[in-house]
């Protein structure tokens, strides 16, 4: 329990530079700034992922990780409905282009280091050249098949409009009530061992644990 509560006081210390300048309209020079507030961020994200993993003892990892993805994204949601608002303000400006930019650099980000990333990680501690997807990931794969094909469409069409926002909303939402369906019982990854953070929580009582995860989501989402 000490080592939890360490662990959880440094993470909310990483955090504490970003929310003073920002609370306090600092304005630091850009490395300073990037450094500030990546450092948040990190801590933020240390928080919701323990969060995320006590979580998945009472709802489907799935569910728990899209809950989690949700949350970290907030900061990208912020940016496009600035963008999307202006451009929607002012047509003739360049914040049309700034929108879809800020979109699809955001994808393109996620697809093209994120996935890689993660192989060479696995490839580095397993030294297996490539992950094995599991059956378990069937529903993750469909959606976001369906959601990369629907891109095709938009590309074609040359914009994107209010259809496009109610059928992807509607993917995502088919998403979550899928994997949502699946119980933590019936998930098979709840034979794992929880190790770290998580694993303190997993001993708490249901009471304390809904308690400590949604301080700490709401905490790494107000600092997010």
């Amino acid at each position: 329990m000490k080592k939890f509560v360490l662990y959880v006081a440094l993470a909310i210390t990483a955090t504490l530079p970003g929310l003073i300048v920002r609370s306090a309209g600092v304005r630091l020079p850009a490395v300073a700034s990037a450094a500030v507030f990546f450092t948040a961020i990190l801590g933020a994200g240390f928080l919701l992922s323990w969060g995320a993993e006590a979580a998945e003892q009472h709802i489907s990892r799935g569910l728990a990780v899209a809950l989690l993805a949700l949350v970290t994204v907030l900061p990208e949601y912020a940016v496009d409905i600035y963008f999307s608002y202006q451009a929607g303000a002012q047509p003739a400006s360049k914040y049309v282009g700034f929108a879809a930019a800020n979109m699809t650099g955001a994808n393109r980000l996620l697809v093209g280091t994120g996935w890689s990333l993660i192989v060479l990680l696995f490839w580095w501690r397993r030294g297996k050249r490539g992950v094995d997807l599991q059956p378990q990931n069937s529903a993750e794969i469909v959606f976001l098949a369906l959601s990369s094909v629907y891109a095709f469409v938009i590309v074609i069409k040359d914009r994107i409009d209010i259809l496009d926002t109610v059928f992807l909303t509607a993917i995502f939402a088919a998403y979550m009530w899928r994997v949502g369906r699946v119980s933590a019982a019936d998930d098979d990854g709840d034979d794992e061992i929880e190790v770290g953070p998580a694993a303190v929580l997993a001993d708490l009582t249901k009471r304390r644990q809904y308690m400590v995860i949604a301080g700490l989501s709401l905490f790494a989402a107000f600092v997010i």
